[in-house]
């Protein structure tokens, strides 16, 4: 939209003149004032009667529907057969009462007589009294209102014209407003000037009450037909150009200057027949929309913008101007005035420039897909009902209720299925494989050199997107992007995978969608979730080797070190039978209570003495000083394995006489200080091997922790750690 505005604004810059896309769009609201002003004071100005009257060969005169004003004592159903004033005197015809005047009237002299009747209708209406004498020979004299007739009694069909008009005008003024150099915006502009002519204009003619003036009937009914015809060239026109070029630029003008020849040939009476004059031209430009409509789909196959763009087009044009030539303008081609449902067919008008202006101004194409083929599917079903309606009502002359009911049920049996079969055989798309994006998604986790990951990757997004182009992403995006009106897919870097940018959905046949965009933000989610859980799976795989490898060097190294060292061969045997136990206990790790922290504890402080005695050392515990707290029997048995490898390193390294052990439970832990008398170490400085790691770590994974510090005195070493109780 911002670069409209500047294409607008260099537009009139360049041409010399200070406007503005604000100036110009309050310009089109004064001449959309103008106008509808103009016409609404045209009604109002007329004499009024009060009187709405409908024409009924069977009564054989007009039927009065309402009455009100200056006739409010004409019976309601009074069938009047004449009406007289000033000395004239006319028996009212069933074209007196059209509405429509173009396709009402064969013969050019007919419609001429038409127009002179109608200018005696007006005399009449202007005289001080008016009589009306009905199929009975009873006169209603009444005093017509010169002032005009109040502008509550124009009806609805009225203000349509009037809304239809004016939003018709205005969305064409504003897309040539901020899309000035295209030609497609120059010929939307033309068919909004003509919608402005005919649309409002009608209704003037069309809610009269008996007559208007016969010049100024010829002029407002030549302005309605002027309009159309512009519509219909400018319409055409349109197509030789959007949304691709088909024809060189003076053609489109050509067709527009055959139209307005076309409308003084009938202007001068040089057609015969006026509902030819009038409607032929009109018809076959609508027709021949069709088929440029399909040479575009035709050369717009590898284009999904302009496919998108014309889309909209079809959807909002061919479907809805060809429901009205359909139902309004082909029935009067045979004659069947369709006067009264034209004002409301008009409002088809406002989806044509709606549709119109999405196209040109490029906006959201990429959503039209999801929809459009389902709204094309019930437009086309709709006219098609209309059409059975109309048929029945005026061909085979059923009642209204019947004609309905059958137009419904051939609907139903005809459309639906066939509806049902276009869906299954020809709109439906290729679905990608579930099952195949799935296992391409799992195959990425188990990948682990990066390049084949990505190979990986870009198979799971062409499977499900087959785009024509696939290439890493110059921009990246955080989460998955339509760029370019729809024409590429970014993908967001992902596990380690980078930004990827697709172009050219389904072969280059369509845009992307944001359903496009939620697929791809769940295939990211897919991958993600993959690589994680491969990742999760590596990182217990590491940490329950470091378990294992930490319970050998605590448990099975300490127990294997004290039967080597030992000259008892019975406590030889019973360290075996440990080693053997424990190594059953590091492989399976059971999750049940397979002694309490009283017994384990009793016997580490065995264990203990025995290995320090043999080394000279004393042990300075009493078990009885011990809390009488239960814990989980992991814990315990972290908490026997860090006590053989705190000895370990008494025995190997501290050369220490005496070590203190004690066991505290506070806030919830369990704090056990071990304490010796030996030379002592520097945390910080010595090299760390499975011994110390294997204390932090194993009191890690219950979520504790392990500090080391001088002893008593600044002498040997003392090891605190700390393990939660729960």
């Amino acid at each position: 939209m911002g670069q409209g505005v500047a294409t607008a604004g260099r537009a009139a810059r360049g041409a010399g003149v200070r406007t503005t896309p604000v100036r110009l769009l309050a310009a089109a609201l004064l001449v959309v004032a103008l106008v509808l002003g103009g016409a609404v004071a045209t009604a109002v100005t007329q004499p009024w009667l009060g009187l709405d009257l409908r024409f009924d060969a069977r009564a054989g005169g007009a039927v009065v529907e309402s009455s009100a004003g200056p006739s409010r004592a004409i019976p309601r159903g009074t069938v009047i057969r004449s009406v007289a004033a000033g000395g004239d005197l006319l028996t009212i015809e069933p074209k007196d009462l059209t509405g429509q005047v173009d396709g009402s009237f064969g013969p050019f002299a007919e419609y001429q007589r038409f127009m002179a009747r109608q200018g005696r209708y007006a005399g009449m209406m202007r005289q001080p009294e008016v009589t009306f004498t009905d199929v009975a020979g009873r006169s209603y004299t009444i005093r017509p209102d010169a002032a005009g007739r109040p502008i509550t009694s124009l009806g609805p069909d009225f203000w349509i014209g009037m809304v239809v008009g004016a939003f018709s005008w205005l969305i064409a003024a504003a897309i040539f407003v901020f899309r000035p150099n295209e030609t497609s915006a120059r010929y939307v502009l033309l068919s909004g000037v003509a919608a402005l002519l005919f649309v409002p204009i009608g209704p003037i003619y069309t809610s009269r009450e008996l007559g208007l003036p016969e010049t100024l009937f010829y002029v407002i009914n030549g302005m309605n037909f002027l309009g159309g015809s512009l519509y219909a060239a400018a319409t055409f026109a349109l197509l030789l150009y959007y949304p691709s070029k088909l024809a060189p630029r003076w053609v489109g003008w050509a067709v527009v200057a055959v139209f307005l020849a076309w409308y003084v040939a009938q202007a001068a009476g040089l057609f015969a027949d006026l509902t030819f004059a009038r409607r032929a031209l009109v018809l076959a430009a609508l027709w021949g929309a069709f088929g440029l409509g399909a040479v575009h789909w035709v050369r717009t196959r590898r284009d999904p913008v302009a496919r998108a763009a014309l889309s909209w087009f079809l959807l909002s044009w061919l479907v809805v101007v060809s429901a009205f030539g359909l139902v309004i303008l082909a029935p009067q081609m045979f004659g069947v005035d369709t006067g009264a449902a034209e004002p409301y067919a008009f409002l088809l008008f406002l989806l044509t420039y709606g549709g119109l202006a999405v196209g040109i101004m490029r906006y959201r194409l990429f959503e039209l897909g999801d929809w459009w083929a389902r709204i094309m599917a019930w437009t086309l079903a709709l006219v098609l009902l209309a059409a059975l309606d109309m048929l029945f009502l005026v061909g085979l002359q059923l009642s209204a209720g019947l004609s309905l009911s059958l137009a419904l049920l051939v609907s139903g049996l005809v459309w639906l299925p066939l509806r049902g079969f276009i869906a299954e055989k020809i709109l439906r798309r290729g679905r990608a494989d579930e099952r195949a994006l799935f296992e391409g998604v799992v195959q990425i986790g188990l990948t682990a050199d990066a390049a084949d990951q990505l190979a990986e990757w870009t198979q799971v997004l062409k499977a499900r997107f087959d785009p024509l182009r696939l290439d890493i992403a110059p921009d990246p995006a955080d989460a998955p992007r339509l760029d370019d009106h729809g024409l590429a897919l970014v993908t967001p870097p992902v596990a380690g995978l980078p930004s990827l940018r697709l172009e050219y959905a389904h072969g280059g046949r369509a845009l992307f969608s944001p359903a496009d965009a939620a697929q791809a933000q769940a295939l990211c989610d897919m991958v993600r979730f993959v690589v994680d859980s491969r990742d999760a799976y590596a990182r217990g795989v590491t940490v329950e080797r470091r378990r294992i490898a930490g319970d050998i060097h605590d448990n099975l190294g300490a127990t294997l070190l004290s039967a080597l060292h030992s000259r008892d061969g019975e406590r030889k045997d019973r360290y075996i039978r440990e080693t053997l136990a424990d190594l059953r206990s590091i492989v399976t790790e059971p999750a049940g209570a397979d002694a309490g922290l009283a017994e384990t504890l009793a016997r580490s402080r065995k264990e203990m003495a025995e290995r320090l005695a043999a080394r000279g050392a004393t042990l300075l515990w009493s078990l009885e000083d011990a809390p009488q707290v239960e814990v989980e029997s992991k814990v315990a048995q972290s908490l026997r394995a860090m006590l053989r490898e705190i000895t370990n390193n008494v025995v190997k390294h501290a050369d220490a006489r005496t070590v203190r052990v004690s066991l505290a439970a506070g806030d919830g832990d369990l704090i056990l200080d071990v304490e010796d008398d030996g030379v002592g170490f520097d945390p910080a400085t010595i090299a760390r091997g499975a011994g110390l790691d294997g204390l932090s770590e194993r009191a890690a994974r219950h979520g504790g922790s392990v500090a080391w510090s001088p002893g008593e005195g600044g002498r040997g070493t003392r090891v605190t750690v700390r393990l939660p109780r729960a």
